[in-house]
């Protein structure tokens, strides 16, 4: 009954499943995503909010003072400053992979901030340049440790790590208009070891570099939005005429091809959830697309999507949710009539609670696979967030592992001994605080991303 209850909540996207669940009722007041710029630290890190200057809001009891606001993944205020800045209007905003916040001014200015809404020195003293003083900044994409911004005269630059702050000038792309849509290739991921930049040009994709400007991917476009995946090799694009384009990012081939029904607008965000999934969202629908038919989410509230290696969380007002792939493990003990050996395991143990003799017949038939059985109890409860079930898929492993003839099996595996400290651990911790995100690919609970 218990596995029938948790595979309801899954949505199946062809061969995979996917579920949603809610991590945290926000614990913010008055805090209204359409009214502000928000940034989202990766891991469950931090959340910057300042109010957009760039449009015109009713201020209610507020203070006409623009205050930059900093928040735990639960929405509880860890700190705050009145932005005092000058530089023109905020552009851009984002936290790199040390939780430094980065803001970007029209102006080009560079500021940055602790975690506890502190200057980090020199500020003033970082900009992108004269050209970028001279032509306003548009628009900023940033990634892990770096940024790229384009100014009103489509000039590229580019701070390809915070650590070293030097802004390099790319090539001149001889743009006169603004591009339709624009997305970065980190470093890591390209075979020069530089940053590249994705430029929607008419039917066409400029890539531009430091050394030179190449024309790509003609005859595809116009794109209207475009996002690479975390591993930097595919690309997901939304065209002119409702298609959703899944290509690798030197443009050899197209790997998937989606027609939409006609929609009057592009969609608001673009993301990919994992490597098997792309998310698009419009005023109060999220889409899900994958091989086989989309899955649908519909929000009354406007909602922010944060990629994740593993998934994408999404913020609204009121809640945090995370939203990915079942592990394989969960799968095979919890999918509706599953027989593997995992979930009789975990059926035994619910018989043994009961005093029922099944208990012993399900043991029996797994005799042979219980060591991995018990890996699997393990390896599901590493990627669950409800903390009763977590200590059910451990008792269901520590259950099976007593009737091991080869209990040596255990001895072996030292990422075992560290999922099972993780997961007695977040219970803890959760108690505490609420402060605390676990993503499906583990724990992460170093101490910049816990805050009390």
């Amino acid at each position: 009954m218990a596995a029938v209850t948790v595979a309801a909540e899954w949505q199946l996207l062809h061969n995979r499943y996917y579920r949603k669940p809610e991590l945290y009722q926000m614990q913010w007041k008055n805090v209204d995503l359409t009214r502000n710029k928000v940034a989202c630290a990766p891991f469950g890190g931090p959340i910057a909010v300042i109010r957009d200057d760039a449009k015109i809001v009713q201020l209610y009891a507020e203070s006409a003072l623009r205050k930059l606001r900093i928040f735990n993944s639960a929405g509880v205020q860890i700190s705050e400053t009145v932005w005092k800045n000058p530089g023109g209007r905020l552009i851009g905003m984002s936290w790199t992979d040390d939780q430094t916040l980065v803001c970007i001014t029209q102006d080009g200015t560079v500021y940055r901030y602790n975690i506890h809404a502190g200057p980090i020195e020199p500020n003033s003293q970082l900009t992108l340049g004269a050209d970028c003083f001279t032509h306003s900044v548009v628009e900023c994409i940033f990634w892990g440790n770096g940024v790229v911004c384009i100014n009103e005269a489509c000039q590229v630059y580019c701070i390809p790590d915070f650590n070293n702050p030097k802004p390099i000038k790319l090539a001149d792309t001889g743009l006169e208009d603004f591009p339709l849509c624009t997305a970065v290739i980190e470093p890591q991921y390209t075979m020069s070891g530089n940053v590249e930049v994705l430029m929607s040009v008419a039917d066409h994709v400029l890539l531009v570099e430091e050394d030179g400007v190449q024309q790509v991917g003609l005859g595809i476009g116009p794109l209207q939005k475009m996002v690479v995946s975390q591993n930097g090799k595919l690309l997901a694009a939304f065209t002119h005429d409702d298609r959703l384009l899944v290509m690798s990012t030197d443009f050899s081939s197209i790997i998937f091809d989606y027609t939409f029904e006609k929609s009057a607008l592009p969609p608001e965000q673009l993301a990919w959830c994992g490597l098997d999934s792309v998310l698009l969202y419009w005023d109060d629908k999220l889409l899900m697309v994958g091989p086989g038919d989309p899955v649908s989410y519909f929000y009354d509230e406007p909602v922010l999507l944060i990629p994740e290696c593993d998934g994408v969380r999404i913020l609204s007002n009121m809640s945090m949710e995370f939203l990915h792939r079942v592990p394989d493990s969960t799968v095979s003990i919890f999918q509706i009539g599953s027989t593997l050996p995992a979930a009789l395991l975990y059926d035994a143990l619910d018989h043994f609670d009961r005093r029922s003799a099944k208990a012993d017949e399900n043991l029996r038939l797994i005799r042979s696979s219980l060591p991995e059985a018990v890996e699997a109890c393990i390896d599901a409860a590493g990627h669950e967030f409800d903390v009763s079930l977590q200590w059910t898929l451990l008792r269901a492993a520590n259950y099976g592992q007593a009737f091991c003839r080869l209990v040596c099996w255990l001895n072996c595996r030292d990422d075992i001994f560290d999922n099972i400290i993780s997961i007695l651990l977040l219970p803890q911790k959760k108690r505490s605080s609420i402060l605390l995100f676990a993503s499906g690919v583990g724990t992460y609970a170093n101490s910049n991303a816990v805050y009390m």
